[in-house]
């Protein structure tokens, strides 16, 4: 008799069930079915607290997440909910949950509806039926709910959530239906003062909602979090109708557990405009956003064009880490000479939490002339010492050796496999011995044995599948180092023929990230020397010189010592995600004369 080990998951779709008995309802209905099973052993629980199984995507479900990564681990054998819909209600995606961990050898269970099984095309059908109910009940839920927003809305009544900057929650004297007392939003007095002076500074000076933030922050002033004023904050206040009196919902509408904006004219508002809401009036309001609309207009007949960027998908601010944007600034000026007036354009990348008042402190933006020439030039020296390594022999040598150390480290484990297969053949005869009243052992004895032997049994497959998993992952790494160096040389003439489309493909396949600071450009590759030299435990001969960037028989050092760290003569050094090469600001104009 085999001990199948069971694994159970509770569900709760709100935070308001937590305080209700839904939870332990469903865990004494679990354990309770358990009990009645005496081939079953509860061996893991999972639970999820106020996670919708309707609007939220399963793979967006951490606990759901991990519950399937064990079951292809193999740690359970059954998994058993209160009722199928615990799983989740999109019919479009939980039943082939369901069917996937029946594919993996795990029996799914129900205390309300039993096994689900997949024997024909009725049980897929009857599946899919099951969870096409649940989804549609959810879907009606969620639009009786958001009617009811809508008719609080429109009698200008608070809906819920979140006061918005310049309001506080108070108790209202109404309840609801379930006899909670509802809350209202009242004006708070030393928030409003902001909220007052940033609209006077948008409408009376017409002034930008960067300048805007800089000003606030300036005046030691912080959001309600305790950070520094964004442009985001200052636009998304700006926008917010509620300071002119108006409550509005259905802004953002959920779809299948994503945020979609709506437009404007299927908003509801309130009938009439709240004059206790009001932090400013009516009037100043519609102008600061016919303002905001006019610059947002002229700033969109710009076009921020990035075909002609080398950088856009692998450039990163060296300081807070963040994606640069490509950006083209384009300025007028008069020629004293012709009075004509020539306009000028620079194109830069720019780091967008600094320019937007957000948490880095560093350069704002760095000239994408100077940038790229560096990369390119380390992108050439990267080919050109990739070429001389013969990644082909060296990748077909050390696949040999992994094959061989995978022989070896498996042996043990199917020795020991093999041996508990035995071992559990010869308790399943002893236990129907038990049964037949022939054995000197109680049938308690046998089945913890068992169960023992089951759990290191899975253990040892286990084991013996994340070895070949490990081995397999390097040698498909090798595979793909080998097709590299094959096409290095084709690589390398593609690059210095290749247009500004073609060489930001190329970028992409070979360049994992570029950081830049003021002192230094760092360039990470996918694929390193000596990520290649480690890999198949092999050493390169090293020349010594000077640096690449810098003119022969010089020497670069900046506050990260000589060249930051020891490095070879092209400026890599080893790295987990590749090589990488830091090349110093006083290097750069070296480099990009030479690029040019």
């Amino acid at each position: 008799m085999v001990i199948k080990r069971v694994a159970c998951l509770y569900r709760v779709s709100n935070k308001s069930q937590l305080t209700d008995d839904d939870i332990p309802m469903q865990i004494k209905a679990c354990a309770d079915f358990i009990k009645k099973q005496c081939t079953w052993k509860l061996e893991k629980e999972y639970t999820e607290k106020g996670v919708s199984g309707y609007h939220k995507s399963a793979d967006k479900r951490d606990v759901l997440v991990q519950l399937k990564r064990d079951a292809a681990a193999g740690k359970f054998d059954i998994l058993l909910v209160f009722m199928f819909d615990r799983l989740g209600r999109r019919e479009d995606e939980t039943p082939f949950v369901v069917e996937w961990l029946v594919r993996q050898g795990v029996e799914v269970w129900s205390v309300m509806e039993g096994q689900q099984v997949f024997d024909g095309h009725a049980d897929k059908l009857i599946n899919y039926i099951r969870y096409w109910q649940s989804s549609g009940e959810s879907e009606h839920t969620s639009m009786r709910v958001a009617e009811k927003h809508n008719q609080l809305v429109m009698d200008g009544k608070f809906r819920g959530g979140v006061a918005p900057y310049g309001y506080a929650l108070e108790y209202s004297g109404e309840y609801n239906r379930k006899g909670h007392e509802r809350k209202k939003l009242v004006i708070y007095e030393p928030e409003a003062t902001v909220v007052r002076r940033i609209f006077e500074l948008s409408c009376d000076i017409e002034m930008g909602s960067y300048r805007t933030a800089k000003i606030i922050n300036n005046k030691g002033l912080s959001t309600r979090e305790g950070k520094k004023w964004t442009v985001q904050h200052i636009v998304r206040m700006l926008r917010n109708p509620v300071y002119k009196g108006d409550y509005v919902t259905g802004k953002i509408r959920r779809k299948r557990g994503k945020s979609v904006a709506s437009k404007k004219e299927t908003w509801v508002h309130s009938r009439e405009l709240v004059q206790e809401l009001m932090i400013v009036s009516e009037a100043v309001w519609e102008q600061v956003n016919a303002n905001i609309t006019q610059r947002d207009t002229k700033a969109n007949t710009v076009p921020h064009n990035k075909s002609g960027f080398l950088l856009p998908e692998v450039v990163y601010c060296g300081y807070c880490k963040a994606k640069m944007h490509p950006r083209i600034s384009r300025s007028k000026r008069g020629l004293k000479s012709t009075g004509e007036i020539a306009v000028y354009s620079s194109k830069y990348y720019s780091c967008p939490k600094n320019a937007r008042q957000g948490d880095c402190d560093g350069y704002i933006q760095h000239g994408s002339k100077r940038v790229e020439a560096v990369v390119l030039d380390e992108i050439y020296s990267y080919l050109d010492r990739l070429k001389a390594v013969r990644i082909s022999r060296l990748a077909s040598v050390h696949k040999a050796r992994l094959e061989k150390e995978k022989s070896k480290k498996l042996k043990p484990i199917e020795q020991k496999i093999t041996s508990l297969q035995k071992e559990a053949a010869l308790l399943e005869n002893e236990i129907l011995k038990c049964l037949m009243g022939e054995s000197v052992h109680t049938k308690e004895y046998l089945s913890n044995i068992m169960s023992d032997k089951s759990a290191a049994l899975s253990s040892s497959e286990t084991e013996r599948a994340s070895i070949i998993a490990e081995i397999e992952a390097v040698i498909s790494r090798l595979d793909e180092l080998t097709a590299l160096g094959e096409a290095t040389v084709s690589w390398k003439k593609e690059f210095t023929t290749a247009d500004t489309k073609k060489l930001r493909e190329l970028i992409v396949m070979i360049v994992d990230r570029v950081h830049i600071t003021r002192e230094a450009v760092d360039i990470s590759f996918k694929y390193g020397i000596h990520d290649i030299e480690d890999s198949y435990g092999s050493k390169i001969v090293r020349h010594g010189g000077a640096p690449p960037c810098c003119p022969i028989g010089s020497s670069c050092s900046t506050d990260f010592g000589p060249w930051g760290g020891a490095h070879n003569d092209f400026g890599f050094m080893g790295n987990p995600m590749g090589a990488i090469a830091i090349i110093p600001l006083h290097a750069i104009a070296c480099l990009t004369q030479h690029a040019i």
